[in-house]
């Protein structure tokens, strides 16, 4: 989740602008460890306590791509301790449109956190009670993208816990904005698991011609294949199923059973050696060179 849009909100003029779009440029350059220490430098020069915040949320943001989870909490937690937030909540009035913003950012970055550490389930908790408390708070226009990135991220997460009729049903509730490839990508996923094989190829082509992460790509790869095995496309799905082993790690090759498919996809199309060969690979036997 970036949130470099944070300072967007309003005056910057206690904030040093360049050193911000120089930080930016850092995190974009794939130089994180330098971007987020100099977000952190940064904050700890602004006075106004929401632009403050609002770097820091770019900091841990930054620390969370690096996996560094701990530093990543610790900024939240620093942001949370400013005055001007330390108690805001669902029922707050403020004069400050941003401080609300910045609050409802937080919880999900700290979501973000336990989702990037591998607890799916805690995430999606703490998604659903955010979405819970400030429901009636996000029909405001001005929160229209906390609004977006509350319900995407609680589908995505639905739908890798297997719940994907949920998240089905909150992908095509609403017309979201972003990340466009992500959610092609989840609703591809999802129309799989509901034998929407039409759909999903749409869908999982679209992600893929979008551009995925290498974790989701390899993924698209597969289920696209498996949709046109089930279109009875042979050729196609035996292209897609190759694509995924260039990129796929051992255990999710293994988890999707990429070789067995593999396997029957060459014998669909008649090329028994492939077939042999691949049947090898699936049984774990060694071979020859």
């Amino acid at each position: 989740m970036n949130t470099n849009c944070a300072v967007a909100h309003g005056n910057r003029s206690h904030m040093d602008d360049q050193r911000f779009l120089d930080a930016s440029y850092l995190q974009d350059q794939g130089k994180l460890r330098e971007a987020a220490d100099e977000f952190i430098r940064i904050a700890e020069d602004t006075s106004d306590e929401i632009d403050k915040a609002a770097v820091l949320l770019n900091a841990a943001t930054t620390l969370r791509a690096l996996g560094d989870f701990d530093h990543a909490r610790r900024r939240l937690d620093e942001i949370r301790r400013l005055p001007a937030l330390s108690d805001i909540g669902p029922s707050s009035v403020v004069a400050d449109e941003r401080i609300l913003w910045i609050a409802i950012t937080v919880e999900i970055e700290d979501a973000e956190i336990y989702r990037a550490e591998g607890n799916e389930r805690v995430a999606l908790a703490r998604l659903d009670d955010l979405f819970s408390r400030y429901q009636h708070r996000l029909l405001d226009p001005h929160l229209r993208d906390s609004y977006q990135l509350i319900q995407t991220r609680r589908a995505f997460l639905m739908a890798d816990l297997g719940r994907w009729q949920e998240a089905l049903t909150i992908l095509e509730s609403d017309t979201f904005d972003e990340p466009r490839e992500l959610i092609s990508f989840y609703m591809g996923h999802c129309y799989v698991s509901a034998h929407r094989y039409v759909e999903a190829e749409r869908k999982l082509a679209e992600a893929l011609r979008l551009g995925l992460p290498r974790h989701l790509e390899y993924r698209a790869h597969c289920e696209l294949a498996m949709v046109y095995f089930r279109l009875r496309d042979y050729q196609k799905a035996k292209t897609e199923f190759e694509k995924s082993t260039e990129t796929a790690d051992a255990s999710y090759i293994e988890q999707a059973q990429i070789w067995k498919r593999l396997e029957a996809t060459c014998r669909m199309l008649g090329l028994k050696a492939e077939a042999e060969h691949y049947a090898k690979l699936a049984s774990g036997t060694p071979l020859r060179t």
